[in-house]
């Protein structure tokens, strides 16, 4: 299967995309965590941590995944209010204010959500389709996570 491209992924079957899944979902980890560690004041990084802990919940519910039950169950794409559509992505930095943090946290699901759904399109296996879409689903519904408070805290407080 060809991604972006030049690059190019192959997927030995469910097991080996699963294992891809768990490590997209460890590279959230990391960020989240890596973030918090450096965010002044504690109470942001003490949210960044509660993040990192949604994304470990996420990994660790993709390795006690039961492929055949989730592959074989819809799941409905959450409703995406397009806020991080229109945002532009800062850089992390340790100063990064609650806002800027949000902002790169839905930015950073949006991205899990699409090559998710790329990957589906990618692959001709039914099963894999299904997988993607299901993930997909999944990212969206961290991605809504963030703009519900987007929409709650930064819009209200402007």
């Amino acid at each position: 299967m060809e991604a972006n491209g030049d690059v190019t992924v192959h997927f030995g079957g469910l097991q080996e995309i699963v294992r891809f899944a768990i490590q997209k979902e460890q590279e959230a980890i990391d960020f989240y965590t890596g973030i918090a560690a450096r965010m002044k004041p504690e109470s942001l990084a003490e949210e960044l941590r509660k993040i990192a802990a949604m994304e470990v919940q996420h990994r660790e519910r993709l390795e006690r995944l039961d492929l055949a039950t989730f592959v074989a169950t819809p799941h409905k794409k959450a409703m995406d209010l397009k806020i991080a559509d229109y945002l532009v992505a800062p850089e992390p930095t340790p100063g990064m204010t609650w806002q800027d943090i949000l902002n790169v946290a839905m930015h950073r699901e949006l991205a899990s959500m699409k090559l998710y759904d790329d990957l589906a399109k990618l692959v001709d296996e039914p099963a894999a389709q299904s997988l993607f879409h299901n993930l997909a689903a999944e990212e969206s519904n961290h991605k809504l996570f963030f703009e519900r408070i987007w929409d709650e805290e930064v819009l209200l407080e402007n």
